[in-house]
């Protein structure tokens, strides 16, 4: 992949990808919240301090009186897990429920903008499988809009693929196997 000036680009790859590749730049996941967000500057950066915050008091540390805090119940929630997480419903018993299959979760931002009254980032969870503590990392990409200081629309995408299979849910390689046509077993 490369960037519109035809230099590649620099996001991470695939551990087979980068191990053809190796003058290829790697996420040095220690200082992906040192740039380009920092938590400590959110002047100037205030809706991506609003979703730092939220998933650092809803996902990392549970508190899910933090959910009222930062969405109203008719906030617009897409994403996997939107048929779960619709307004009408506790979205503090969604974020249990995955809380509860995962190890401590920490969360950083790889990439962070803003404009107007939209935010978007890519996010790093790291978490672990509570069965045998083995840490794992997903990815993920959320966009919001806020209005009035709280998020008006959520929309998410999460690679529950990875999770699932990381917690052994789903054979390893699960994508792959899909993307061939065959059934998983």
């Amino acid at each position: 992949m490369t960037t519109a000036s035809g230099t590649p680009a620099s996001a991470p790859f695939s551990p087979r990808r980068a191990a053809n590749a190796p003058d290829r730049p790697q996420l040095n996941s220690s200082a992906a919240m040192a740039a380009p967000f920092d938590p400590a500057a959110s002047a100037n950066m205030p809706l991506t301090r609003l979703l730092h915050y939220w998933f650092e008091e809803v996902w990392c540390k549970g508190n899910l009186d933090a959910v009222s805090e930062v969405m109203t119940r008719e906030t617009l929630i897409s994403g996997a897990v939107s048929a779960l997480a619709e307004p009408e419903c506790d979205y503090g018993e969604v974020v249990a429920a995955l809380r509860n299959l995962l190890g401590p979760i920490t969360v950083s931002f790889t990439h962070a903008m803003e404009t107007g009254d939209w935010v978007s980032v890519r996010l790093l969870a790291r978490t672990s499988n509570p069965r045998d503590g083995a840490p794992f990392e997903i990815t993920g990409q959320v966009m919001a809009r806020v209005a009035d200081g709280r998020i008006a629309e959520l929309h998410s995408n999460m690679d529950y693929f990875r999770m699932f299979e990381q917690l052994g849910q789903l054979p390893p390689d699960a994508l792959a196997v899909c993307m061939t046509g065959e059934r998983l077993k």
